[in-house]
């Protein structure tokens, strides 16, 4: 599974950061979706730390309810990963901190949710852009501090640089960047920090 690990590189992401994004191309309907979606989210990141950073005993931890964990040795490796219902996406760095969200690109989000998502310093220009993908940039961003939607999404405060790229400031302070692009069928956002 996930051998291939294909690497997506692109011009806002930086070079410390290994994305890959693969098909599911099978579910066990009978077992937990949590669990299935833990373990496969392991799977990839071994499989990428393997292929692109020579790593060949990475440990990964996923609790439940919190950010995976990875560690060579001592030395922990930022880890990430998001499911949609045929698609699965990893963000790994030993350089930052790591978070990553895939949706597919016509999935709808209500009036109501975007009303709820929109940051007190947010523009207006920034929600003419596709709902769902201002969704991956929010879950992206909870995800890199570890408290996914736990955390309101209107926490997040986005602010765009160009097509590509984004500013994003946390109510606690915390900032950081976004690559967001479409890959086939997927919104797929990553939210950096050094």
């Amino acid at each position: 599974m996930y051998s291939l690990a294909k690497r997506i590189r692109h011009i806002a992401l930086p070079e410390e950061i290994v994305l890959s994004c693969e098909l599911i191309t099978e579910i066990d309907e009978s077992k937990n979706r949590d669990e299935v979606e833990s373990v496969s989210g392991a799977v990839l990141i071994r499989s990428m730390a393997n292929k692109y950073l020579s790593v060949k005993n990475l440990e990964v931890y996923t609790p439940k309810s919190e950010k995976p964990k990875a560690f060579v040795g001592d030395n922990e490796l930022s880890v990430s990963f998001s499911h949609t219902k045929e698609a699965i996406s990893a963000a790994i760095s030993f350089d930052y901190l790591v978070g990553c969200d895939i949706e597919c690109y016509d999935r709808a989000v209500s009036p109501a949710l975007m009303t709820r998502m929109k940051g007190l310093h947010e523009t207006e220009e920034l929600y003419r852009l596709e709902p769902i993908r201002i969704w991956t940039f929010k879950e992206a961003a909870l995800k890199m501090i570890g408290t996914g939607l736990r955390k309101p999404m209107n926490s997040v405060n986005i602010d765009q640089i160009d097509t590509n790229l984004f500013d994003v400031e946390i109510d606690n302070g915390i900032r950081a960047k976004i690559c967001s692009f479409k890959h086939k069928n997927y919104w797929i956002s990553i939210c950096y920090q050094k």
